[in-house]
Formats: C-alpha cells, sequence, structure tokens
C-alpha cells in the first residue's frame, strides 16, 4: 500500500501527518521512510509534535585505505637526502 493515501502535505522531502494516522499506519510509514529517505512530521490538533527521520548510514570503508592513518609521523623533508654527498665518495 503506498503512504499517498495518509499525505496531508508535502513539502520538498517531507511529509506531515496526523498523530492518529501515524499511530494507525506506523509500519506502513517506517517502511516508506526507509525506502524513500523522507521525513514524516507528526502533528496534533493542527500543531507539529514530533519528526520522524531516516538514518543515513555512513558507507563502509575500504579496510585497506587508510588503515594505518595516524600511526607514522614524518619527520623532515622526504625528498631531502638521508647520507651527505661525501658519504658517496669511493676512494
Amino acid at each position: 500500500m503506498c503512504l499517498l493515501e495518509y499525505r496531508i502535505s508535502i513539502n520538498g522531502g517531507s511529509m506531515e501527518i496526523t498523530a492518529a494516522n501515524f499511530r494507525s499506519n506506523c509500519f506502513r510509514i517506517l517502511d516508506e521512510v526507509d525506502k524513500k529517505h523522507i521525513d514524516v512530521v507528526i502533528t496534533k490538533r493542527g500543531k507539529p509534535i514530533a519528526k520522524l527521520v531516516h538514518i543515513r548510514q555512513p558507507k563502509e570503508k575500504d579496510p585497506l585505505l587508510g588503515a594505518m592513518e595516524g600511526l607514522v609521523e614524518t619527520i623532515g623533508d622526504l625528498t631531502e637526502p638521508v647520507i651527505d654527498d661525501e658519504a658517496w665518495e669511493l676512494d
């Protein structure tokens, strides 16, 4: 069943519904919020009393990408030679 039957007003990605309609259609509304990522404002006697929002799950990070972040400290210039030029001289 589509949530369109219970809509009172729609503003962008949000919807307004009465507390009585929410109570009788709670699970259907939760499914719609999950599927369409919309916000639902619940009203009682015309006054907004609650807002139901979708929890946006963070995308899983690649376990290898950045796994060593923060474990190494860079000291000095990475492009600077490690040993003196004189050490390369052969006698």
